[in-house]
């Protein structure tokens, strides 16, 4: 099937058109080179790769039989067959499977966090278009039935028809966090994975004896190429039902892990249970990404002795852009390091950074109900970001803030991220978050909210913190301590919900404007 133009709906199209190439054909290439390296582990046992090529092939046959057999294949929908399939259930070796079983029954895969709400699972199925939806009963269900590898005279079942892409290669969706607004799908190719997969193999140095601690999501670019990315290395996955960090800690001081990928709330929680405890030299890597991670915390975890390996990268990228390996990052505290190779950055307009290279998505939907559509770049192919940033003499990337997040205070510029980095140098500060609230007078006044034990850091305290180390216009005119700032499942603060939670537009009297001597504050 292929599409119309400007639509989502396929027409007819060849017959017997090829499927695109998947990471399937990676799993049954390990399978038969390797097939006694562990691929999956989980508490209580391991999967090898054959065994999880079997598992996935048996799943196929079930789900390439539905497509076959099902509503759309028998004419009530248009003879439209089913192309695009979310999947949220537990992570563990069946969900893997079944992620690899999709694409082996032809479908665009769109794995989905296992803790979204019905609603959100709703959004992101209309958003893509869902013709199939797999969770932990149906899963269940499939595994009951499909009792193992396929028989051979079900081998050539047919299979659904191309993904209504702007790209007839799409193999896979992953919706954004929504932490900055509306979630969005992109939508990415075999060969877009396999680029990332060689330049983070190169960065890092990652082999097939390499096991990755799974601690984000596959409904997350980073959980999600972590995965792809050791099939097609011959590496192999530690899972974990949810992000469990005493069992993380565990997995490090036991020597079962050589790498995670994590997020800064994620690493803070982990040091909470290493509780300075000497970490083995088999830990080589601790990929800290998804936002900036305060100073502070990384001071603690280089004293923890954790190899800490600073990145920037975005879901639109299929991950990782730059990457500072962990020598590098003690060496320059903050920067996300030089661009992966192959990967290109420049400066763009506005203070922002532009992007070019083979792990740019190569469709996105924005929305349910609208077309899947290229991802928008320049007439050479530069995609521009919404980070704020910098790249040095050396060629290192520093990342700075989001475009649309300067507060104009007054006629002062003042950026939110720099005066968050002061507040988080305030011992006992876990996180801050700085916005621009209404002001009528002076157009916008700096209001911080300050993740921290209320009883230990007061709104008071960090005030004169921050007159210590900024100038007045800078310095917050509101601030509220919080025991938890509102986040993703992936710890992304999610910046619109502290605006409309903690900082409601304010009665504009007692705000005085910059430097105010006059300053409301409160702790929630």
């Amino acid at each position: 099937m292929t599409a119309e133009p400007g639509s989502t709906r396929p027409r007819p199209g060849p017959a017997h058109a090829p499927p695109p190439p998947t990471p399937a054909a990676d799993l049954a290439r390990q399978a038969v080179e390797t097939p006694s390296a562990t691929a999956l582990v989980r508490d209580g046992g391991r999967l090898t790769y054959r065994q999880l090529e079997a598992r996935a092939a048996g799943l196929a046959v079930h789900l390439r039989t539905r497509a076959a057999t099902g509503p759309a294949a028998t004419g009530r929908r248009s003879q439209a067959v089913p192309v695009t399939a979310t999947l949220c259930a537990t992570p563990g070796p069946d969900a893997v499977a079944a992620l690899f079983a999709l694409w082996k029954a032809g479908y665009a895969a769109v794995p989905l966090h296992q803790r979204l709400t019905p609603s959100e699972i709703d959004h992101a199925r209309q958003t893509v278009n869902a013709s199939l939806h797999i969770d932990n009963q149906s899963l269940h269900e499939l595994l009951r039935d499909s009792g193992g590898a396929p028989r051979e005279d079900q081998a050539e079942v047919a299979r659904p028809g191309r993904h209504p892409s702007a790209h007839p290669d799409v193999i896979a969706y992953i919706l954004t966090s929504g932490s900055t607004g509306p979630p969005r799908a992109f939508g990415f190719t075999r060969d877009t994975f396999a680029a990332s997969s060689t330049a983070v193999t190169s960065r890092l140095g990652l082999g097939p004896g390499d096991r990755w601690g799974l601690c984000l999501s596959p409904g997350h670019i980073g959980g999600l190429s972590l995965i792809v990315r050791s099939v097609m290395t011959g590496a192999s996955v530690r899972l974990w039902p949810t992000f469990d960090a005493l069992a993380v800690a565990r997995a490090i001081l036991s020597g079962e892990v050589t790498h995670l990928a994590i997020v800064p709330t994620m690493l803070r929680r982990i040091l909470a249970r290493l509780r300075d405890r000497p970490v083995p030299e088999t830990l080589r890597c601790v990929l800290v990404g998804g936002a900036a991670a305060p100073r502070a915390l990384l001071d603690r975890a280089w004293a923890a002795g954790l190899p800490i390996a600073t990145t920037w990268g975005m879901t639109e990228t299929a991950s990782q852009v730059a990457t500072a390996p962990p020598a590098l990052a003690r060496r320059h505290p903050g920067t996300a390091g030089p661009p992966l190779p192959g990967i290109e950055v420049r400066p763009g307009p506005g203070g922002t950074l532009q992007v070019r290279g083979p792990t740019l998505a190569s469709a996105m939907i924005p929305g349910p109900g609208a077309t899947p559509r290229p991802l928008p770049t320049g007439p050479h192919g530069w995609f521009t970001t919404r980070d704020l940033g910098r790249i040095d003499p050396d060629g290192l990337i520093w990342i700075e803030g989001r475009a649309g997040a300067i507060i104009v205070s007054g006629g002062l510029n003042v950026s939110p991220g720099d005066v968050e980095r002061v507040i988080e140098a305030f011992p006992g500060v876990r996180e801050a978050v700085v916005l621009g609230l209404p002001d009528e007078e002076w157009g916008e006044v700096v209001a911080a909210v300050v993740e921290a034990d209320p009883a230990a850091v007061t709104p008071a305290g960090v005030d004169r913190h921050c007159r210590r180390h900024l100038v007045r216009g800078r310095c917050p005119t509101r601030i509220v301590v919080v025991d938890e700032l509102p986040r993703t499942w992936t710890g992304k603060v999610l910046r619109p919900k502290v605006k409309e939670r903690f900082a409601p537009e304010p009665d504009p009297a007692p705000l005085r404007g910059p430097g105010s001597s006059t300053n409301p504050m409160e702790t929630t």
